[in-house]
């Protein structure tokens, strides 16, 4: 499907709505944004972990995300004095 926008004097794009239904972008759903020289993508926001880049298990820590995996290996640090 393809359709051709104006971006607004703000900067903003409309998704369509038919798009937006069909991807699953709903209002409130985050999504990411990247640029390359071929263009602008977006696509939903798969949470991913800060320190280790996985996606599995992954929580949002004081505005990190943050797999298990992590979090239990920062927990080990703090137990075991700074180790």
């Amino acid at each position: 499907m393809e359709v051709t926008k104006r971006v607004a004097k703000s900067g903003a794009v409309t998704l369509p709505r038919m798009i937006r239904q069909k991807t699953g972008m709903l209002p409130g759903v985050p999504v990411d944004i990247v640029a390359d020289r071929e263009g602008i993508y977006i696509s939903k926001h798969v949470p991913a972990c800060f320190h280790c880049g996985s996606v599995d298990d992954v929580k949002t820590i004081l505005g990190l995300e943050v797999c298990l995996g992590c979090a239990e290996k920062i927990r080990e640090v703090f137990e075991n004095g700074g180790e």
